[in-house]
Order: C-alpha cells, then structure tokens, then sequence
C-alpha cells in the first residue's frame, strides 16, 4: 500500500509533528508511505518541494498573495491576518509522483501557500481515496482556522466576524461557495478528537461525509518520565518550588489563552510559591513577562524533543488554559511524561484528561476553577495519577495503535473503490 501524506511543513507547529509521527508509524509498519511537504530539511521517504530557487520563490508568492488579499480585505489591518486563510493561492501537486502512484492521499495542514482549493479539487478528481486530517476547523469553515463563538459554519459562512468588510457577499461567502462541492467525492474525514468530530459533523461543508475519531501520535520513546530532581537542577528550580510549565508555539496567541492563567495564578492564593516554567515564542516579550505574577523561567523556542520532556518532567502541573484546542500536543506530551495537566473542559482536551484521574478540567471559562485545579493537582499529584496519565496516552496515542487505525481505514476505503 502506497500513502501520500501532504502537510505544508514537516517540523513546527502541531500539525508538522503529527504528520511527521504518524509517516514514522506508517513506514515502520510497512506501508509505503512518503510524506511531501512545502518546507523542510528532508529525510527518508520525504519529498521537500521548495528545493530549487524557483520553487521557493512559487511557494513564497503564493503565501504572499494570499495574505495580501487578507490584508486589503481588512482595510490594511494585521490582527487577523493569519486567524484565517483563503487558500485561492497555492500549488497543484496531482501531478507530483508521489501522488500518482498512491493508493491513498491523506490530507493534513495545507494552508500557506502550500495546496489551493482548485489543487484539493485536483486530488479529489483522481478518483483516489482522499484522507483529510483537520488540525484545527479550516476545512469546516470558510476561511477561519478556530470560528469561536460563531456558529456560521453550520449554515452557511458570510457576514465574517474575522473580516474588516463584513456582508452576504464577503470573502468568507465567495470561499465558501468554493468549498461547497469540494469534499462530495471520496473524501473521508479524520477527527483527533471527539470535539473535532462535533464540529465537522455540525459543518454544512463536511457533515454528510464518513469520519473516523483517531488520536495523533504520540513518541512515548522520548516523551516518558526522567528524573524530576536532575531536570529540576539543569534549569535551575528549588526543591522547594511548586513548578507549573506553560507552553505553545506562541506563548501570547490570544487563542492559548495566558491571561486567564495570570489570573487564575493570582486567585490560587499560592503565587509566593509557583514558579512558571515558560517555552515557545513571545512577541513583545518584555511587556509579555512583565504581567506575570509569580517568578518565572523563560527557556525560549528552540528546544528538542529530548529538553521538552525533561521540562515536563521538571513540572509538577502543566497548565493549557486555552480557549480551543483541537487535541493539545502540550497536554499529550506532558502525560506521556507522567505530568498530570490542568485546561478548560470546552474542547478537544477532554479527549486526553478524565477529571481528577490524570489530570483536572476546569469549568470554561472560570479562571477561580483553573486555579482551584492547579491547587488540586499540587495537593493529590501522586505516583497513581502519573500512572493514570501515562496509561492513558498509551491507550490512545502510541504510535502502534494509531498507525493500525489508520491502516485499516486506508484497507477499507480501497475495498470500496
């Protein structure tokens, strides 16, 4: 069996990780599986196809154009210019062989500027099997990757809270009439999470279509328990210090939701006795640490998988108090680690945390709850729950499992052809 597995980039980000998990639990469990991806620094079976000059410079104007219609749209405004994408800019890899001799083409994250709607269309009109893996809600929307608290979705996208120029015959409205058809024909859905799957079921673009709820893959080889004191003393942590780790691929996305953490530390009533333990980038970084309120240690971005998890092992609680997330990769690590974690129970983290098992959910969005939660978990953090947490991404995540789910969806689609 021969896959394709398309994702913009092959490292950065959540949907780069997963993609690049699962093409390793593939290939090892046989399958023939190439994943292509726009950027990236190659490897076995992966095709990186800004190579050339000219390649990168295609790729680069197709983001560009992209985001320059996002820009106008929004009368010259930045704050939401990369909350959604277009995707009328991008390439048509139908020809690519890689996708001529597969069985299988299995869709991730493919905006900027990687593969356009008339290039999905193109893969759609193979004939082939077409897999699609949202990582956050762009193929349910029009054009925005999270819709919030707006429910257009389920109807019909116009009127586009994320736009500037709002009305029946937006940006939003011209894309969704794009989109309308896009998935008619054998396209069949992947949710990571039983959020996820609400929320293509409840699409007017995707609701009729198959889906299957499979979790992302977890590297349990690298993410496991180290020594907690030998972690600790390599960053510089007390003994004494009750330590939280926060941490995204952007610390100050509104979307990861920091502010309400700043404040649930300062309603725990223990802030004289935290230490926040922070990793990914911050724009405005001093403004960012200044509001803070208990000491902190700033790691910054560039950390490899193997200081990843002797941070979460460091941590007594990692704390995700974000107002969406399709799966959490924070969360799924930090368990993997044996950490146990405190979010909000409003969207795909229920997934991984059974309330004071392997972890707390808050009532979203009552920050007091988040801090009666990092109180808890400091209080009853015990080698059962770490067992709990582990079990639990080992249950779900481990690279063996995920790839057999796949691999038996993949069987079954080809024996419908």
């Amino acid at each position: 069996m021969k896959v394709a597995l398309i994702n913009t980039k092959q490292s950065g980000g959540g949907a780069a990780i997963a993609a690049q998990r699962l093409h390793k639990a593939l290939c090892e469990q046989g399958v023939d599986a190439t994943l292509i991806v726009a950027e990236g620094e190659g490897g076995e079976r992966v095709e990186v196809l800004s190579k050339t000059l000219w390649s990168k410079i295609r790729f680069r104007t197709a983001f560009l154009f992209e985001r320059l219609g996002i820009w106008l749209t929004n009368r010259f405004s930045r704050k939401n210019l990369f909350t959604v994408s277009t995707a009328l800019f991008g390439t048509d890899i139908a020809n690519l062989k890689a996708v001529k001799d597969a069985d299988v083409i299995h869709l991730h994250w493919v905006n900027q500027g990687m593969v356009s709607l008339k290039g999905i269309e193109s893969l759609v009109a193979t004939g082939k099997p077409i897999v699609i893996t949202p990582h956050d809600m762009w193929y349910a929307t029009a054009i925005c990757h999270h819709a919030g608290e707006c429910n257009r979705y389920t109807t019909e996208c116009k009127n586009c809270p994320y736009l500037a120029t709002s009305s029946d015959k937006d940006l939003a409205a011209k894309v969704w009439q794009k989109k309308q058809n896009l998935y008619k024909h054998n396209v069949t859905f992947i949710a990571i999470s039983k959020w996820m799957l609400q929320r293509l079921n409840r699409s007017a673009l995707t609701s009729a279509n198959p889906k299957e709820v499979i979790c992302n893959v977890m590297d349990t080889n690298t993410f496991c328990p180290h020594s907690k004191e030998v972690s600790r003393q390599r960053l510089g942590i007390l003994p004494t210090e009750k330590v939280l780790a926060f941490g995204a691929a952007k610390l100050n996305d509104p979307i990861k939701g920091a502010d309400m953490l700043f404040k649930a530390i300062e309603e725990s009533g223990e802030k004289e006795n935290l230490l926040l333990l922070l990793f990914g980038a911050i724009k405005n970084d001093e403004e960012f640490l200044q509001r803070i309120p208990c000491r902190y240690i700033y790691v910054g971005e560039q950390l490899d998988k193997e200081q990843l998890a002797q941070l979460y092992s460091a941590a007594d609680v990692v704390v995700v108090p974000s107002h969406y997330e399709s799966l959490s990769l924070v969360i799924a690590e930090a368990m993997a680690c044996g950490t146990p974690a405190v979010s909000f129970n409003n969207a795909g983290q229920t997934m991984l945390i059974d309330h004071k098992e392997n972890g707390y959910l808050a009532e979203y969005p009552s920050t007091q709850d988040f801090a009666n939660g990092i109180n808890w978990l400091l209080q009853n953090s015990n080698g059962k729950m770490r067992e709990s947490a582990m079990a639990k991404i080992e249950q779900i995540m481990s690279p063996q499992k995920v790839a057999l789910q796949h691999i038996e969806l993949y069987k079954r689609l080809l024996n419908q052809e």
